[in-house]
C-alpha cells in the first residue's frame, strides 16, 4: 500500500513523467565531479554528477556526459581525460564548469601529471584515465576509463548533490549548508 508522501508516475502520463523521474532521481545523493583533458593544447572540463567505480580489476571508471557537449567531443579525441572528485568547498568550481563560460582554468588552481590533463587542486581524489570506449545511450554517452592513476587527499568532505542542491554531505532542500 503506498504511503502519504508517495506518488507513482504512470508511463501513460507523458506530462508528469520526466518531472517525476527527476524527483525521483534526486532522492539518491551523488558526488559532484569535473571531467577534463587538453586537446592540441586547450583544456576542457564539464561538471558531472553521473559518475561511478565500474571495476576494480582492472580498475575503471565511468561517467556520463551529453551528446552535444565540447567536452565529451575532447575526451574522444584526445583518449584520455582525468576525474576530479570536489571538495566540499568547491562548489563554485562545479558551477563554473557547469556554465558556458570561456576560459574556465583561467579561474581556478589545477595541476598536471602523467597524462597532461588539468588535475584540479583542492579535490577530495583525482582518477587520471584512459578511454576505453564510448557509449551512445539517447541524449548521453557513457564514457568508461581505465584509470591509470589516481590520488586520494584524505580527510576532506566531499561536494555532494541531492534533491536539486550542491553542498556538503548530503545537503537535502532545507539545508543551508550550500557553498
Amino acid at each position: 500500500m503506498m504511503g502519504l508522501a508517495e506518488r507513482r508516475t504512470s508511463y501513460r502520463d507523458p506530462t508528469r513523467v520526466e518531472r517525476d523521474f527527476r524527483r525521483a532521481c534526486a532522492e539518491f545523493p551523488t558526488g559532484v565531479t569535473v571531467l577534463t583533458t587538453t586537446v592540441d593544447g586547450e583544456d576542457h572540463g564539464s561538471t558531472v554528477n553521473a559518475f561511478s567505480s565500474l571495476t576494480v580489476d582492472p580498475p575503471q571508471v565511468l561517467a556520463c556526459l551529453s551528446n552535444t557537449s565540447r567536452t565529451r567531443t575532447a575526451i574522444e579525441q584526445a583518449n584520455v581525460f582525468a576525474v576530479n572528485l570536489l571538495a566540499g568547498g568547491q562548489a563554485d568550481i562545479a558551477k563554473l564548469f557547469a556554465s558556458k563560460e570561456d576560459d574556465k582554468f583561467a579561474r581556478i588552481r589545477y595541476r598536471r601529471a602523467g597524462l597532461d590533463v588539468p588535475l584540479i587542486e583542492g579535490a577530495v581524489a583525482t582518477f587520471e584515465c584512459r578511454l576505453v570506449e564510448s557509449v551512445e545511450s539517447y541524449s548521453h554517452a557513457i564514457l568508461i576509463g581505465e584509470v591509470l592513476d589516481f590520488s586520494i587527499r584524505s580527510g576532506r568532505e566531499p561536494l555532494t548533490f541531492f534533491r536539486g542542491r550542491i553542498g556538503r554531505g548530503i545537503a537535502g532542500p532545507d539545508d543551508s549548508r550550500e557553498n
